[in-house]
Parts: structure tokens; sequence; C-alpha cells
């Protein structure tokens, strides 16, 4: 699936600007530990964390991947061809040549789940599963609640656990209908999730945030108890660096229900600091009432000292607000940052992610920046 990349290797032309720019920006931008990823698990290659991947070059056959070639740790059948320029080229072979019926999307995707299997990571899944409301209500001045019920195999321990949900009201509508064709999709996290100790079901929380006129929002209060909710993949969060380390959390009303469900189940002896930002001041009550994990439960004031609020507003710069909240929180000098997991818009979190993994001097694996949501 792998090889080293040869000028010679693939008489391919590079896919159109127009089919792979949005792809190229995304990815580069936002998954570049994925594309370290798939450099160890079909090149043979191990990349020291602070290297920069990103795609050069999209083919119908595959992609072509550069990396940095600084501390380069080499596999048993590594093999890699050296650039005068410093850089190493890797091109990753697609299962399927991208034609009309077999897309971009669907091949990355398929490289992520091989590469994360060899590897024994977590991967991306694209399976259908089914969900039944079992009621709704809000859990929070703008965050509504659905409470269903569960596949079996759900996981119970992981924060920021996602699912593409498709938005058609119904399962049970018509596959000819204008409803069912549409196919309008959007990820939302299980909050929390459990087996009832009366019907051995399992069940669980999707918390959606209501902001307007929104497609999710309105989808999220127009369901009933009884409806069959489908969605079609499954996303793990990446939080598993953050078992250990002094933890910097970041989040908006979005992600807010990973924060909830990380500091429920917060194992780390260290305390995290919790950067918040909301657009409605009340909604810091979703944190505030949590029930915290034994560890945290123990540390005195810790929603009080540890949970620093920021009420976002048009007139303020976000990331400079939460960068002088961390400067604020970390001034007397007592406290190093090692780890970092949020969670923004795409515009705040490529600005943050950038000055974060500067300020801190953070390797890719320990800074991990998501886009929770986009302004178009």
């Amino acid at each position: 699936m792998s090889q080293v990349f040869d000028q010679h290797y693939t008489d391919k032309m590079p896919l159109p600007m127009v089919a792979k720019i949005k792809f190229m920006n995304h990815v580069n931008d936002e998954h570049q530990d994925e594309l370290a990823l798939f450099v160890e698990a079909f090149a043979d290659t191990k990349l020291s964390n602070d290297m920069a991947v990103v795609v050069a070059e999209v083919y119908s056959n595959g992609l072509l991947l550069e990396a940095s070639v600084q501390n380069v740790e080499a596999l048993p059948n590594h093999k890699v061809e050296m650039l005068s320029d410093g850089i190493s080229q890797f091109f990753i072979e697609f299962e399927n040549v991208i034609d009309e019926t077999i897309t971009l999307k669907s091949q990355y995707i398929n490289l992520l789940q091989v590469a994360s299997k060899k590897l024994g990571k977590l991967a991306i899944k694209q399976q259908e599963r089914y969900f039944t409301v079992i009621d709704g209500y809000y859990a929070s001045p703008n965050m509504f609640r659905l409470v269903v019920a569960a596949p079996a195999d759900t996981p119970l321990n992981h924060a920021g656990y996602a699912y593409l949900f498709e938005m058609n009201t119904d399962v049970s509508i018509s596959h000819n209908s204008a409803a069912a064709s549409e196919k309008l999709q959007r990820y939302y996290t299980l909050r929390k999730a459990w087996q009832d100790a009366e019907t051995q079901q399992i069940q669980g929380w999707v918390d959606i945030y209501i902001h307007g006129d929104t497609s999710g929002g309105n989808w999220a209060r127009a369901v009933q108890a009884g409806t069959q909710l489908k969605s079609v993949r499954d996303y793990p969060e990446r939080i598993a660096h953050l078992n250990d380390g002094q933890c910097l959390l970041l989040c908006d009303e979005t992600s807010m229900p990973t924060v909830a469900n990380l500091l429920e189940n917060w194992q780390n002896p260290i305390a995290p600091i919790v950067i918040v930002m909301t657009n409605d001041g009340a909604e810091l009550s979703y944190l505030q009432e949590i029930e915290l994990s034994q560890t945290l439960a123990e540390i005195n004031s810790f929603k009080q000292d540890n949970i620093v609020h920021i009420l976002n507003a048009p007139s303020i710069d976000l990331p400079d607000a939460i960068v002088s909240a961390i400067d604020t929180r970390l001034e007397d000098g007592s406290i190093l940052i090692e780890k970092v997991w949020g969670a923004l818009s795409a515009a705040d979190a490529k600005i943050l992610r950038r000055q974060l993994k500067t300020k801190f001097d953070l390797s890719r694996q320990d800074m991990v920046m998501k886009v929770y949501w986009r302004t178009s």
C-alpha cells in the first residue's frame, strides 16, 4: 500500500486543483497526526513527534506525503528516499483508484482504518448503528439532551466518542422519500453511556448545542420518544495523551460534552486546567453541575479554581482572550503545561494550534486541537 516515491512510479496525472485543494488544506491543517500514522503503518517509518507531515500532492491512485527528515527513527524494513532539500517523500497508495464512483474521502478513511488497525489504534468505523429515543430535554439553557437506547457495543468510558447521524428524523421514512434522499448529516458526541441496572440495556446521552435556527438543533428538538436514529460512522476522539502530565483543556459549547465526560472519568493524578468559552454565561452550569471523578473530587475547590470561564462576544478576539486567560492562570510560574486537548471553531483552532504548540513547545502527539464546527 506504500512505496518510496519515485518520479517515474506513477503515470497518473495529479487530480485537478478543484478536486483536491479543500481536502489538502483540511488534512494539512488538522490531521498531521493521521498522516504520520500512514507513514509509520505503510512505509515502516517511525517519525519523531516534532516532524511536520503534509499532503504534497493527490493522485487518483494515492497520496504523496512529505515529511521533514530530522530525527527519523527507522524501523527494520525502512526504505526512504532522501531529497537534497531535507524532505522525505512517501507515496501512500489507495485501495481503489478514484473515479466517478470512488471518492477521495472514502479512500482516505480506508487508509486511516487500515493504518489504525495495523498499529493497534482506534479508528473511524464506517458502519450503520441505530439508536432509539427515550426522552429529550434541556440539560442547560442551550444544551438539548437526547436520552437514547444505544447499541450493545457502545463504549461506556471513551470521552468524545462521536457518531455521524443522518437527520432524516426517523429511519422508518421510505427510502424513496425526498427526506431520506437528502441525507443531511451531523457529528454529535456521546456525552455519557451506561448499562441500565434493570433492563441491562445500554443507554446514553447525546447532547446538542442549540444556537438559533439550525438543522441540527431543529432535528434534535423535533424527534419524539420512540424515534429510531441512524448513524453511519463512529469517530473515537483522541484523548489517550491526557492520561499523565499537566493538561490544558479548551472547549466551547460544542465540545463541552467531551470535557464533561473527561472530568467525570479523570484518572490522571494531576488536575487539568479547563478554559471554557460560552456565548451565554448561564451555560457554565453545564460543567459546574457534573459529578467529578473521585480523583478530582478530592481536590478542594477544583471547579472554582481550575475551570476558567470566558464569556464570548463579538467585540473580543477569542484566541487572544484564551491566551490571556492561560497566562493569568499560569502567572505564578508553578505550572508547566505538558499536554493540550481542545476543540473549537475551525478559525480559532487553527490560530491556537500554532500559538500553543510554540508557547509550550509541545510535540505533535501532545498538542491536540480539533475542529468541531465551521462558520460555513
